[in-house]
């Protein structure tokens, strides 16, 4: 099993009675149908190698307000400080965010997606899972970042919100 990377995409509406009521977000997600939904992005367990490509650190290292994309999985906006969705609480980005973050994330492209990865590094600090120094594991980290990428790129075009969680 593991830690599952989660995202979702939201209306500002959903957001806000996902902030007044935060069992109504649970409701949501553990909906039988969530899992198949065009709004749901599984990033399974390559959420912290995203996360070591946006930041270039493990998580809980920023120690200052984060920058768009040090936010773009775990914002420090939290929906519920109670509630755990199984690693903890969800966090979120409201429509404007989310902009300013895929403004951020369309920068890294090809060649600089690449040259971030570094299995080596990436297994000495801690990692999640610390594969990364398998063969396979380097494409499938590029794969699910151009697939949390794209999920960013719809979420501004919709002009909606995203929130993360892990499972």
């Amino acid at each position: 099993m593991g830690m599952i990377g989660n995202i979702i995409r939201v209306s500002q509406e959903q957001l806000n009675s996902f902030l007044e009521n935060s069992e109504t977000l649970e409701n949501k997600i553990y909906e039988e149908e969530s899992y198949e939904a065009e709004w749901f992005l599984d990033l399974d367990k390559s959420w912290d190698g995203i996360n070591y490509i946006l930041t270039g650190n493990i998580v809980g290292a920023i120690e200052n307000e984060p920058n768009e994309l040090q936010r773009a999985l775990f914002s420090f906006q939290i929906i519920d400080e109670e509630q755990d969705l199984g690693y903890g609480p969800a966090h979120y980005l409201n429509p404007s965010q989310v902009k300013a973050t895929n403004s951020e994330l369309e920068k890294i492209t090809g060649g600089l997606l690449k040259s971030k990865i570094n299995g080596s590094t990436m297994n000495e600090i801690g990692i999640y899972p610390e594969i990364w120094m398998e063969s396979e594991s380097r494409e499938f980290l590029i794969e699910s970042f151009k697939a949390f990428k794209a999920f960013y790129k719809k979420a501004s075009e919709n002009n909606e919100a995203i929130i993360t969680y892990l499972s």
